[in-house]
């Protein structure tokens, strides 16, 4: 082989070769959540700053009284700050908070966060990348969220 046809080839595969691994580079989607929004009042345990989703961790009281620790993944720390104007400091343990969540299907305590409220009913995230959905389907439930003062499916 020559030293021409072998520069081609290896140019060739440092070209061909990113391009076939874009599939294991794609990020995961939402088919671990509900598609249903429920709403959960608690108070936060932890706040994780971190890449590459930030993680709420809070307690919530069932039904029964029992003290369930919930998870929440977000988005990145730099969509939240893009879009929320989050910050590390946005929460702290023992804040009062409502989450507005798409809970696992598996029916564990963990979630992706679609929008969150402090105790008082002031917005700290009007919505979470993570949370998905189209801009129509979030100005939908904000209206019926206004109208009723009930999470919305």
């Amino acid at each position: 082989m020559s030293r021409r046809m072998l520069l081609v080839a290896v140019l060739a595969v440092m070209v061909a070769l990113p391009m076939l691994s874009w599939p294991v580079l794609a990020h995961h989607g939402t088919a671990l959540w509900s598609k249903d929004e429920i709403e959960l009042k608690g108070t936060v345990v932890e706040y994780f700053w971190r890449n590459p989703h930030v993680l709420i961790m809070w307690n919530v009281k069932d039904d029964k009284g029992n003290v369930v620790e919930w998870t929440g993944e977000l988005a990145s720390p730099e969509s939240l700050m893009a879009d929320g104007g989050m910050t590390k400091d946005t929460l702290k343990p023992g804040d009062e908070v409502i989450m507005y969540v798409r809970a696992a299907k598996s029916g564990s305590p963990h979630s992706v966060v679609d929008q969150i409220k402090r105790g008082d009913g002031s917005m700290v995230l009007l919505y979470s990348r993570q949370g998905g959905g189209t801009q129509e389907e979030r100005d939908a439930r904000d209206k019926a969220r206004e109208a009723t003062g009930k999470p919305t499916n």
